[in-house]
Formats: C-alpha cells, structure tokens, sequence
C-alpha cells in the first residue's frame, strides 16, 4: 500500500478538482446580458472565479447588493439549466482520487460554491462514493461564511486532526483559508487563480494535475 503524506486531503472544487470555468462563462455572460451590460472581456470574466458571485458582482461591476441578488439568479437559474453540463474533471484526477482513496486516505471537499451544485457535479462525475466529506455555502449565503469555516466542518465531520490535513486549492482564498484553518496548503498552479498569488516562500505548487500526487505520497512517483 502506498504511503501517505496527509491522513485527510481536501479539495477545492472549481478550478482545483473540476474545471468548471466553460459553464460559469456561460452563465456569467447570459445573466449580463439580461441585465443590459455590455458583452463581458475574458479577462473580466475570469475575476469572477473563486470568490463569492454575490461579491464579485459589487467589486466587478459596481453592483449594488440589489442588483448583484439580481444577477446572482440570473447566473444560477442558467447555470443550473445549462452551465452546470459545461464541466470535466481534470484530467487524471479520478484516477487519483481512486489512489489516496485505496491507500487510506480520507477525502473531503471544501468550497465556496453551493453545496447542492457541488454534489449535483460530484455524483454525476461518479465521486461521491470517494468523498467522506463534502461542504459548499448554502444558496442563501452571501459570502458570509468563510473558507476556513468551511475547512473546519470538513475537519469535524471526519475527525481529523488539523496537523494531519491538506488544503488543495487555485486562489488565495484557498491559502489563506488553509492558514486560518491550520492546515496544511498545496497550490493547484493549473486553476483560476494568479500564480503570484500562490507563489509564497516554502508553499508547495502542483503546475499540473499530474504533479499533485508526488506531494500526496511519501512514496516517490506521480504514475
């Protein structure tokens, strides 16, 4: 049996575990242009990615909260319609999963997106069954709820101890969440998020998918 590094791993979901960006494209740009806005740069678009949606609209575009309510389902009923489908996971990730699974390995996911979307995607990419633990925002939640918090649930529903627990993720939303939360942190340097971002003093970097298991496992070797 391979060894393992960390005896609980938790993943981010978009940008991390599942590149998600196609379908939140997608519904991004349609609820914009519902609401009159001009058709949305790339650049601007990839902003949006990682942090709350009901925030990123206020930062992004100087939406009020109003507004920004309004947007936010504008986005989801699209989302949950049509950009939800616009997802894959990242290439070689089952396949790990399946590894730290059978080597022991608990399995969590902590993410800023709703739960519900989350397990919807989960259970439809045949994951579920790896996962002991899976912890999103609630559909009303407005960014109030934080990473670490979310970490922390993730830590009590499987009884790990913080010393013994990683944190993948794409942003620093991810690494400062990892910090607050006590574990452990490995950047997803192929995600959503600025490398400079991640590209701390000592913080561990996976460029790829493919990188992430020589970091997971004692054993050398990513195969």
């Amino acid at each position: 049996m391979e060894r393992l590094r960390y005896e609980l791993v938790i993943w981010d979901f978009d940008g991390t575990l599942v590149d998600t960006s196609p379908g939140i494209f997608r519904s991004l740009r349609a609820a914009l242009e519902e609401l009159g806005y001009p058709a949305p740069s790339q650049q601007l678009l990839e902003r949006f990615v990682g942090p709350p949606l009901f925030q990123a609209f206020q930062e992004n575009l100087g939406m009020s909260p109003q507004m920004a309510e309004r947007a936010l389902r504008l986005f989801r009923a699209d989302y949950e319609r049509e950009g939800v489908y616009q997802s894959q996971v990242y290439p070689g990730l089952e396949g790990l999963l399946g590894r730290l699974h059978a080597a022991g390995a608990k399995l969590g996911v902590a993410t800023l997106k709703p739960e519900r979307m989350a397990r919807l995607l989960l259970g439809r990419f045949g994951l579920t069954a790896l996962l002991d633990a899976c912890v999103g925002s609630d559909e009303q939640d407005r960014g109030t709820r934080t990473k670490a918090q979310m970490i922390g649930d993730v830590l009590a529903r499987t009884g790990c101890d913080p010393a013994r627990a990683v944190l993948i993720g794409d942003t620093r939303f991810d690494l400062e969440g990892a910090r607050q939360a006590g574990v452990a942190f490995l950047g997803a340097g192929y995600g959503f998020g600025r490398l400079e971002e991640l590209l701390e003093p000592g913080a561990p970097l996976a460029k790829t998918p493919a990188e992430l298991a020589g970091f997971l496992f004692l054993d050398a070797g990513t195969a």
